[in-house]
């Protein structure tokens, strides 16, 4: 991008042989063509109307973090340059006049940074998030009702994410998935009131609390989930940090992910304690202090109406289908939890029920969403 109309005509003729070239004439007009146009590498000089190169570039960070961001100088703008470096704002300053071939190399280098970075991207959103969700599916064979749980704080998650605008939300929904590992530690007992909304005694409440630690030292494990695990540690600070640990984080400084995870627990948790939806919400914003402004906010504007879902319907198993949604927790008829509400179908939960029906160990009919 260029305020010289004959530098960016040059600069096309150029490059049109190996990429696909787009200009603009100055920032503002630079940023509307990015809205509609995908853009893998943007270059800027440092001197134009209205916005500086190094604004501009700033503004194409916070915007699109992925687009790699390359700087054209004259010698008299080298020390703002450097420090628009310093400041980790773009990739590459180069000095002008830029030889054809150094200015085709550097971009060329940036396409490919480019693309690293979002071949990264994509695995941590969908290879990660997929291998995640088969971890806690197999878990949930074993704590029917503590993954259950996880599934519905998963879902309201993926709500607040979508109200709040944050288009990668991959790590929010990861966060709240593993959140629950540690509960693989807890009695049934325990596990059943948790999901209820049943109070605990003192020492079940012991082992209630440590379930965030042991969450958080099994997830620390994994290569790239450092984000998750520290989020875990801390969802139970409170955003105006009254009763946390000293060296706990507070307000902003807490990650985004405990911030939501918060209130998509407490939604949870008063939802199985409180009559109704409203009672609920009501509640927490007279907690206000324990929450994020901004989430709960979205949180209210999500349920505020108070109607959560679609009615429910009743199916056979022969009706079943992925995606659909368990309305009741399903029993055996010895009273042991096989699934628990709000666990999505798939094609291994309808075999796994198929087994039960056929020892008539589990009804036949049950109720769905979706």
């Amino acid at each position: 991008m260029d305020d010289e109309m004959a530098i960016l005509d040059g600069l096309r003729r150029q490059l049109r042989k190996r990429f696909n070239v787009l200009t603009a004439n100055g920032g503002a007009e630079a940023l509307e063509l990015m809205k509609s146009e995908p853009v893998s590498v943007v270059v800027s000089d440092m001197r134009m109307p209205q916005m500086n190169g190094a604004t501009f570039l700033s503004h194409v960070r916070s915007l699109y973090p992925n687009v790699v961001r390359i700087l054209l100088t004259g010698q008299a703008d080298t020390q703002a340059a450097i420090a628009a470096v310093n400041e980790g704002q773009i990739y590459r300053f180069l000095t002008k006049p830029c030889p054809p071939e150094v200015l085709l190399e550097e971009i060329g280098s940036a396409v490919e940074l480019n693309r690293l970075v979002t071949a990264e991207k994509e695995l941590l959103g969908t290879t990660l998030r997929r291998t995640v969700e088969a971890l806690t599916a197999t878990l949930s064979l074993a704590q029917p009702a503590a993954f259950g749980r996880a599934v519905r704080i998963t879902r309201t998650v993926s709500e607040l994410a979508e109200a709040l605008g944050i288009e990668e939300s991959w790590e929010l929904e990861v966060t709240a998935m593993l959140s629950h590992l540690g509960a693989v530690t807890l009695p049934p007992n325990v596990l059943q009131k948790l999901d209820t909304g049943r109070p605990l005694n003192e020492e079940e409440a012991e082992m209630a609390d440590r379930v965030p630690e042991v969450s958080r030292k099994l997830v620390s494990a994994i290569p790239r989930l450092e984000g998750v695990a520290e989020a875990i540690a801390w969802q139970q600070v409170r955003f105006d940090g009254r009763m946390a640990p000293p060296a706990a984080p507070r307000g902003p400084d807490l990650p985004l992910a405990a911030r939501i995870l918060r209130a998509a627990t407490d939604f949870e948790l008063g939802k199985s304690q409180r009559p109704s939806v409203h009672d609920t919400l009501t509640a927490m914003s007279g907690d206000a202090g324990a929450y994020d402004p901004c989430v709960l906010e979205a949180l209210i504007g999500l349920h505020g109406d108070g109607e959560l879902h679609d009615e429910p319907q009743e199916v056979d198993i022969d009706e079943l289908e992925p995606d659909m949604v368990i309305f009741d927790d399903i029993f055996t008829t010895d009273g042991v939890m096989l699934v628990s509400r709000g666990t999505v179908v798939t094609d291994s939960l309808i075999l796994r029920l198929e087994n039960y029906i056929s020892q008539d160990r589990v009804g036949r009919r049950m109720r769905v969403q979706g």
